[in-house]
């Protein structure tokens, strides 16, 4: 395991999309269903770019993408409006799933700027590593120390989303992440709305009311003008010049 100054910023810059995007996305399920906050989580795209923009200087965002941006606030805001849909104190599960979501913008685009060049392996070996002793503290914060192990369901719930949830999944984040800018690599969460929904629907018996589906609509379509819009734009104007 690297112990390099390099390799522990990049272990905690990690560690903020491991703790805190994990940590205040299960916090917010005490108030949201599993459906409301995965369309929430469709927002790291767009949020991945604003923060690279800013911290690794990319491209500027041109007036295709902050049209795309304000459609896919504009689809959030009707979404989480529908009462119907929405238990009582929701408000509250909105805001914590927002917060989950910018720290796990946030920390893929800290780990490309630190460039530390870590295999995939060693990175969720140390961003875990120190994203327990956090966890340590809110549990005993939160709940205190357990007088019991959970059971059956639960137990089962615990142990895959740590094999799948934290190990594999991460594993292959940071090895995708190596590889590809961190707002294309947030382009998975493009998928995960309507399937989410979809399997609330299925599974926990979670009501979709046409609000709900409107404003789902309207965030892909937004995402999709934010992170394909450039490339549309020039795909047309290359068709223009040839054409003329």
């Amino acid at each position: 395991m690297d112990l390099s100054r390099g390799a522990l910023r990049s272990y905690s810059a990690a560690a903020l999309g491991i703790w805190g995007g994990m940590y205040f996305a299960y916090l917010s399920a005490a108030w949201l269903p599993s459906g409301i906050m995965s369309l929430l989580f469709g927002l790291a795209p767009l949020l991945s770019g604003l923060y690279a923009r800013w911290w690794l200087k990319s491209a500027p965002l041109d007036k295709l993408q902050w049209m795309g941006f304000a459609l896919a606030l504009s689809g959030l805001a009707v979404a989480v409006s529908d009462s119907l849909a929405l238990p009582p104190g929701s408000w509250k599960g909105v805001l914590t799933m927002l917060l989950a979501v910018n720290c796990f913008a946030a920390s893929g685009v800290l780990v490309q700027r630190e460039r530390a060049g870590l295999h995939p392996l060693v990175q969720t070996e140390g961003a875990l590593l120190v994203s327990l002793p956090l966890y340590l503290v809110c549990a005993l914060i939160v709940d205190g120390v357990p007088q019991a192990l959970p059971e059956g369901r639960p137990m089962a719930a615990i142990l895959y989303l740590g094999i799948f949830g934290s190990l594999i999944g991460y594993l292959c984040y940071y090895f995708v992440l190596s590889r590809l800018s961190a707002s294309t690599v947030a382009l998975a969460t493009l998928i995960t709305p309507i399937f989410a929904m979809s399997l609330g629907a299925v599974l926990n018996d979670e009501l979709i009311s046409s609000r709900v589906l409107a404003g789902a609509l309207l965030i892909v379509i937004g995402l999709c003008a934010y992170l394909f819009g450039p490339q549309w734009r020039a795909r047309l104007t290359s068709r223009r010049l040839s054409q003329g």
